[in-house]
């Protein structure tokens, strides 16, 4: 890996574990036939803006994109795609880290990588577009493997970019079958160029120089033949040029069609490989790309990385991707084959790979793929175990999609047989708002019982379910308090659950109001050694709040920075807990007169609102009333009302929530005189923030229902409502005036009505 690469990588690992292999392309091995007459077409300046290449496997994909950017005086940006970029935190991570190479990715693109699907379209991808926007030259993106997206929020994505490209700027999309993006569309406005498999189809003179690079000689009749006979299917060439030459089978007798492959295959991998390489390749097939530590684990062999150079010499479908990691990857008709021979060799050993592959994930630290293996090779119990460990973690670094698909992998039985599982799925539902989910997994919890140590690293069973019961506060806060306390008490000085234990504690006093310091507890809660990110910012924004309360601004203001900095460590915009801290800042800004700096707060605190659910009820109520107050301090009644109307419906939800029962009924007599007509970007409700970002799309309003899984009218009430209360006449004034308000991000190049399709 080159410096600069290095470089990128390690920006972007700072919140995910980037692949550096996927980045580049393979380096086509020597031989390999140049396929001029497919690159000069790919090189002129003046095609369409978008290239696909659709074909099934062994027709040269990607090495003729390959090929091209090897020769392409334009900045190229390269991605490998695999099944775990249906993630789209992941996606736009891997995004983000290769147009790192072609130019440095400004800090501000970096954040926000986490949140909801919606509020990705609205922050993220207008912020990475943006970057492409900015290259000194217009440049050419590839996506190699796209079949491998099947998620509409992944597939939105690469939509986004497809609608808003810099002008001159080209991407090229390869994959198996179609993905499900607005090609039609490109195609009817004449700014796509398609490679099926007749365009990728070789000629009689590449079929004889693909002879001739294996050391074999043909005639031109016999070329054309061949061609012919293979329909210009390129792995059927060079799989029947193998065969030919070992005199398994002549060229007359060669059958076209990717059907006949696995016979192919069978001759190129029996008569050429030994035996202890066919196990070797069929045991690593599991795997994405292969690595000389991790093929030994998966097979016991030794010299493992010698075996997969000499394999990559010897063969053409075993291409080295990283030279310096040594990584390597099948071919996808090789590794096609091998899975299914592993199936027909050793039919009970894929789930043990994929049980030594999740053990040596584990072992280095990578969870998430230790999880990933665990479930692919069926082990559930071994599932449950890690996705409890990495869970959080995951969802901290911003890929809540992934962490939601293990969730939903496992039945509520798994759960009930590891109920440690079921507590910190409640808590993921609770961060991110999810009431009744929320409830589900707390109910799971409540009827089950555990005697080992949770792989949370929390110090009991009893002491996680506690902390769940205080944050859920679902019997009322005294119920809280004692389950705090149980918490407080059973973690450790040592484990990274303490600080959630102490918050918890010293908010059930504060809802009871008994003459327990709060403050001290709080403050006993953020002097850990590495307080929790996520209770450690919502014990400092606490703090500051209840310095608001005394007057005492500067301090006030300390505690609202150090909540920010802790928030900072989540990369995951869409977090309850940036209400309170968002909501306490602005307040500070708004005393030191720094109007614009309390705009932006209460702005990000906005956009976060919709997570203030049941789910967490105390929360919630605490931080809306904050936001109020918020709003009250810049004279924003219709903001304030808002806030409270929800503080409300959640106070009717789950009523006997302390002190904050009666801030409710002060906060309401408050505002009893005001304006009842809630107008203004401040009092868009949840259901309307949730629409918002999907504005600047140009997804129809039956396609932004089917996203968000409502009606095209309910849509389109939400809608004509955020236009009134934005002032706005039409759709794309709205999103104009949003971006202005800060609401959303500006999408470079973005129409003046984005109704109106390109």
């Amino acid at each position: 890996m080159t410096a600069p690469a290095a470089d990128a990588v390690a920006r972007f690992r700072t919140s995910f574990p980037l692949v550096d292999a996927k980045l580049h392309p393979h380096s086509p091995p020597p031989g390999t036939v140049p396929r001029d007459r497919l690159v000069r077409r790919l090189l002129a300046a003046d095609g369409p803006a978008v290239v696909s290449l659709i074909a099934p496997p062994g027709y040269g994909k990607s090495t003729l994109l390959a090929q091209w950017v090897a020769r392409e005086t334009r900045p190229v940006a390269w991605l490998t795609l695999d099944a775990l970029d249906n993630d789209p935190a992941i996606l736009l991570a891997y995004l983000g880290a290769t147009f790192d190479l072609v130019q440095p990715v400004g800090q501000g693109s970096l954040a926000g990588l986490g949140g909801s699907r919606e509020r990705l379209l609205a922050t993220a991808v207008p912020r990475l577009l943006s970057e492409l926007h900015d290259w000194p030259a217009p440049g050419v993106l590839v996506l190699d493997d796209a079949h491998r997206l099947t998620e509409r929020a992944a597939l939105d994505i690469v939509t986004a970019i497809l609608d808003h490209l810099p002008a001159g700027f080209r991407v090229a999309i390869a994959g198996r079958h179609q993905p499900d993006l607005p090609l039609a569309r490109l195609r009817a406005n004449r700014s796509l160029l398609e490679l099926g498999p007749d365009g990728l189809a070789f000629d009689d003179e590449e079929t004889m120089a693909l002879a001739g690079g294996i050391g074999q000689a043909l005639a031109p009749g016999q070329a054309r033949t061949l061609a012919s006979r293979t329909e210009g299917w390129a792995a059927g060439i060079y799989l029947a040029l193998l065969a030919r030459d070992r005199g398994t089978a002549d060229i007359d007798s060669v059958s076209g069609g990717h059907r006949y492959i696995a016979a192919y295959l069978d001759a190129e991998v029996g008569s050429t490989l030994s035996e202890d390489d066919i196990r070797f390749l069929t045991r690593t097939s599991v795997l994405e790309t292969v690595t000389a530590p991790i093929a030994e684990a998966l097979t016991g062999m030794p010299r493992a990385a010698v075996r997969l150079a000499s394999l990559a010499r010897t063969n053409l479908l075993v291409q080295e991707v990283s030279r310096n990691e040594g990584t390597y990857r099948y071919h996808n008709l090789l590794r096609d084959y091998l899975r299914a021979e592993l199936a027909r060799r050793e039919p009970d050993a894929a789930p043990d790979l994929h049980a030594r592959a999740s053990a040596w994930f584990a072992s280095q630290g990578s969870l998430v793929l230790a999880v990933e293996h665990a479930l692919a090779g069926g082990d559930r119990d071994a599932a449950v175990r890690l996705a409890t460990a990495a869970a959080v973690p995951t969802f901290y670094e911003g890929r809540a999609t992934t962490v939601e698909r293990w969730l939903e992998a496992f039945e509520t039985g798994a759960l009930e047989a590891y109920p440690p599982l079921a507590v910190i799925s409640g808590w993921i539902h609770v961060l991110i708002g999810r009431g009744d989910e929320a409830d589900r997994m707390a109910d799971v919890a409540e009827g089950s019982d555990f005697d080992g140590a949770p792989a949370d690293l929390s110090a009991s069973y009893t002491s996680q379910r506690a902390m769940l019961r205080a944050v859920m506060c679902r019997t009322g806060p005294q119920d809280a308090l004692a389950n705090a306390t149980v918490a407080a008490v059973a973690e450790p000085p040592s484990s990274r659950w303490r600080t959630n234990a102490l918050w918890l504690e010293a908010s059930a006093h504060w809802l009871l109001d008994d003459g327990v310091d709060v403050e001290a507890l709080l403050a006993d809660a953020v002097a850990v050694e590495r307080p929790g990110p996520a209770a450690g910012s919502c014990a400092y924004a606490k703090l500051a709040a209840l310095r608001l309360r005394a007057g005492d601004w500067d301090e006030a203001a300390r505690f609202a920075r150090l909540a920010r900095e802790l928030l900072l460590r989540i990369h995951h915009d869409g977090f309850i807990a940036g209400i309170m801290v968002h909501a306490v800042s602005a307040r500070v800004a708004i005393h030191r007169g720094d109007l614009a700096g309390a705009r932006e707060d209460l702005v990000k605190a906005q956009l976060v609102r919709p997570l203030a659910t049941h789910a967490a009820p105390w929360f919630s109520v605490d931080a809306l009333l904050e936001l109020a107050r918020a709003y009250l301090a810049i004279s924003d009644v219709g903001g304030a009302q808002l806030a409270l109307r929800e503080a409300e419906a959640i106070v009717r939800r789950r009523p006997g929530l302390g002190r904050l029962t009666s801030e409710v009924v002060a906060m309401r007599e408050r505002l009893a005189g005001a304006a009842t007509v809630l107008a203004g970007s401040s009092t868009l409700t949840a259901a309307e923030l949730r629409v918002l970002p999907l504005l600047p799309t140009y997804l129809s309003f039956q396609e932004i229902g089917d996203r968000l899984t409502i009606s095209r009218n309910t849509v389109k009430t939400h809608a004509v409502s955020i236009y009134g209360k934005l002032w706005a006449s039409s759709r794309g004034e709205a999103v104009e005036r949003a971006v202005q308000l800060g609401l959303l991000e500006p999408y470079p190049g973005l129409a003046a009505d984005p109704t109106r399709r390109p």
